[in-house]
């Protein structure tokens, strides 16, 4: 197949040659028109020099105008095409391809190699597998940077199983894999929480003798701390100094970041004092994380002095790190103080971000001080940041909170005036809001207006809507709305079904109630004690005390431990009907199961039995322990 290929041999293709043979050409007779002539063969030496000067363009041309019985050879198009590739130019890079193809030029390894390159950078997965299959059809073996590409390509869609298959493909006969390789899986395998598979593939790379580059180790060690494994992270970091890999700023920052998550914020600190001794500088980011861990702790002063600390190291703080004690300090309640940090970023020339101004927004309403948040919201808006949806929810969640649902809805209006669309998230806010006013009919209205919006109830909407509608004694619309969430393929949940059992069992509807039980579980969905409670309350509270115990023996059989509390309503029940013994029966039962009456539940069970006159007889029947 390959000898179709092969340049035909002229005297062009030999410039030495080619001039003695012009000298032996008779000049043509007069008026004889003349051929036009071909545009000059493209040359290595002028191919890269136009390359240099970032002519690609100028270069791709001079490739394209080659006449078709003398193309230029597969390597001046692998040039071409490489700096396509290294600027990013996709599309001018297949246009070449293609015209390459016309031009009856066969693709070598290299040229397959940078086209699936160019396809994996533009995410087109299903490009990079085409080119790969013609690996077959040109009868070439696929190389490890083939197959690398390949394994990226997967791993940039988070098919990481798929590029696993392939690496063990390469394993079974394929190219070698290479600490590129592995690289690329371990770190797919952590952004993917696979954290046990990245490992492994360490463990593996160790095996055959590829040493895991730093990266791989970096990658693998802030990977675990992402995902809170911070046990391994620590066991793994070891072995890095072992080795004597030095960790980078990101990795650290990973662990710290793991640290303060787990408010371990002393070890964070030491943390610090380590990564300076290993000659790494912390960056603003890893201020941020240990000001924002310190916050966590409630420990804002130690923030402040934190923050003075990096500016006193040359370490200039950012938007990030100013947000994270503004936080700190709304957390706190203390909205003045995050006042102050913001005015003095505005000192400093660092602009706040979104995150900035809803972390003040949200600290100032749940402080209370909603004219205050009006005031700064308006303010915001005077200088075009005020016309976000996330500030509008901000300041809605803080009026609705407070009960001025009124207010709330007015900011609503005023984001459709605007043309600010509101989300999934304003609505649930807004019904929620109106449903905890008791004005169930106008929260409903707003559920009726999410689909003129394009936007669809989602598990929360219908949870709060029902919610509000039991609260006024109105289940049957309640259950209506939870057939029609599930005719809208939205699936109920564990709340969904317990907000219906207590809205059920507050009317008497208890057989019912224990059939929607019986339905959940038939759905897979476990109920919780919570579940079990509404039904074994509303059991004693009307006296039905023999089944109030048949839902603790079901609670006792799913392996759920019944709090004290569960135990005391029945026990009461018991008290008020004067049945002693099943009380005392009760109590050893609760015992026994290990449940640990408070001192409060004990007092108010000794209350139940002198207000019944039944402290003798219950002293009577309790067991004597011998010592």
């Amino acid at each position: 197949m390959r000898a179709q290929w092969r340049r035909r041999i002229t005297p062009a293709a030999f410039p030495i040659f080619s001039s003695a043979v012009r000298c032996l050409v008779l000049p043509a007779p007069a008026g004889t028109a003349k051929p036009a002539p071909f545009p000059p063969l493209p040359t290595e030496h002028r191919i890269k020099s136009l390359l240099r000067s970032g002519m690609l363009d100028d270069a791709a041309a001079l490739l394209a105008a080659a006449p078709p019985s003398n193309p230029p050879p597969v390597r001046f198009f692998n040039l071409v095409l490489s700096s396509f590739a290294g600027r990013r130019r996709f599309g001018a890079a297949v246009d070449l391809y293609n015209s390459m193809c016309r031009s009856d030029v066969p693709p070598d390894v290299v040229t397959l190699n940078i086209l699936m390159n160019c396809h994996c950078e533009s995410g087109r997965l299903d490009l990079v597998r085409q080119v790969f299959d013609q690996f077959n059809f040109w009868s070439y073996a696929p190389n490890v940077i083939s197959c690398n590409t390949l394994i990226k390509a997967y791993c940039r869609k988070g098919r990481v199983f798929d590029a696993l298959g392939v690496l063990r493909r390469m394993q079974e006969g394929g190219p070698r894999p290479n600490d590129r390789t592995y690289s690329i899986l371990i770190d797919s395998a952590f952004q993917s929480s696979m954290w046990e598979l990245g490992l492994i593939l360490i463990r593996e790379m160790l095996l055959i003798e590829l040493v895991p580059s730093p990266d791989a180790y970096n990658c693998s060690f802030a990977g675990l701390c992402n995902v809170g494994e911070m046990r391994a992270a620590a066991v793994l970091y070891s072995r890095m100094v072992k080795v004597g890999v030095k960790g980078n700023v990101v990795s650290y920052n990973g662990f710290i970041s793991g640290l303060c998550k787990e408010r371990k914020i002393e070890d964070a600190k030491v943390m610090l004092i380590e990564m300076s001794e290993m000659g790494i500088t912390p960056d603003a980011t890893t201020y941020a994380i240990l000001i924002h861990g310190l916050c966590l702790v409630g420990q804002i002063e130690d923030a402040e002095n934190m923050l003075q600390s990096m500016v006193q190291l040359g370490c200039a703080p950012n938007v990030v790190t100013y947000t994270a004690l503004i936080g700190g300090y709304c957390k706190e309640g203390r909205v003045e103080e995050a006042l102050r940090l913001f005015d003095e970023m505005s000192q400093q020339r660092i602009d706040p971000n979104e995150f900035t101004y809803c972390t003040l927004l949200d600290g100032l309403c749940k402080a209370g001080k909603l004219e205050k948040a009006l005031q700064f919201f308006r303010a915001l808006q005077d200088r075009e940041y005020g016309n976000h949806v996330v500030g509008y929810n901000t300041l809605i969640s803080g009026f609705c909170r407070v009960g001025y649902v009124d207010e709330a809805s007015k900011l609503f209006a005023e984001i459709i005036q605007r043309g600010c669309s509101p989300d999934t998230i304003t609505y649930n806010t807004l019904i929620d809001g109106f449903c905890k006013v008791g004005r169930v009919k106008d929260a409903y209205r707003f559920l009726l207006d999410m689909p003129k919006q394009d936007l669809k109830p989602n598990l929360i909407t219908y949870n709060t809507m029902m919610s509000g509608l039991i609260n006024m004694g109105c289940l049957e619309q309640a259950v209506h709305l939870k057939e029609e969430m599930v005719a809208k393929l939205v699936r109920p949940d564990l709340v969904t079904y317990t907000t219906l059992i207590n809205g059920m069992c507050q009317v008497g509807r208890f057989q019912e109630a224990e059939n929607l039980l019986d339905h959940m579980e038939d759905k897979g969905i476990e109920p919780d004690a919570i579940t079990y409670s509404c039904i074994l309350h509303f059991y004693c509270k009307k006296m039905q005390l023999q089944e109030a115990k048949g839902i603790i023996n079901r609670m006792r059989e799913r392996g759920f431990e019944a709090n004290f509390g569960v135990y005391s309503a029945l026990l009461q029940g018991f008290c008020r009907r004067g049945e002693v013994k099943e009380a005392i029966k009760l109590l050893n039962c609760a015992i026994l199961d290990g449940t640990t009456p408070s001192t409060i539940s004990v007092t108010h069970l000794l209350e139940y039995i002198c207000q019944f006159g039944l402290l003798d007889r219950f002293v009577d029947l309790l067991p004597i322990r011998a010592g």
